[in-house]
């Protein structure tokens, strides 16, 4: 793992951290993403924490799986460039190698990051799952019909372990923080998966929703917006 040379903010410190960069199932690094406390840097001089954005990778080789977290927002052409662009590289060394391509994904936010390790340890479908957020944007009665994809966002909770529903926490993007839970039966969720399994036109409409590795609802809307622009 390469070296950094870090500066502390607070009282000029330099000193030398050396970041968690890859994880694998299970391993302690993921315990320490799972509290929040990867590769967070307590300078020695004053113990002011330093938070330490490095690119993150996530591999399960058991069950082939690539997930890699950039440590910040990129512009999108530059994000489609680097999804093009990993993309291409996974299938060409999986090729080379002669293995089974992992499924992989690219994501830019912590948050993300966990969503989507959790659902892979879950076995849900994330396409499947980012599609039932879109409905569930789409509108409908109750809570549903509040719902915005400009002011909210929908993140899997992992923390549940109701084995009988998904449930998502609402973000509030303004406010920055989740202000509600929204629950879907479970057979509701399995119903939608095996309606898509079963029809060669939804399959085609999943590939063409998420066609590559950044795989999001908001990017969806996106795609929708340019399509009808």
């Amino acid at each position: 793992m390469p070296v950094a040379t870090l500066q502390c903010p607070h009282c000029g410190h330099r000193f030398s951290f050396t970041p968690v960069t890859s994880l694998t199932p299970g391993d302690a690094h993921e315990e320490a993403l799972l509290r929040g406390t990867l590769n967070c840097a307590p300078c020695p001089q004053c113990q002011q924490v330093l938070n330490v954005p490095v690119r993150l990778v996530y591999r399960d080789s058991r069950r082939p799986f690539l997930l890699t977290q950039e440590p910040k927002p990129l512009p999108e052409e530059q994000a489609k460039s680097l999804a093009l662009q990993l993309d291409e590289a996974v299938t060409e060394v999986a090729r080379s190698q002669n293995v089974q391509r992992p499924v992989a994904r690219l994501v830019f936010t912590r948050q993300d990051f966990l969503e989507k390790i959790f659902l892979h340890k879950r076995n849900l479908d994330d396409r499947v799952v980012e599609f039932a957020k879109y409905q569930l944007f789409q509108g409908g009665a109750g809570e549903e019909a509040s719902l915005s994809p400009s002011r909210h966002r929908l993140l899997f909770d992992f923390g549940q372990k109701e084995e009988d529903r998904l449930v998502f926490l609402v973000y509030d993007r303004k406010l920055g923080r989740p202000i509600r839970l929204l629950q879907v039966p479970r057979q509701e969720f399995d119903a939608l998966k095996e309606e898509i399994h079963l029809n060669p036109s939804l399959q085609r409409e999943l590939d063409r929703c998420f066609p590559g590795c950044r795989v999001d609802v908001d990017l969806l809307y996106q795609t929708l917006a340019q399509e009808t622009s």
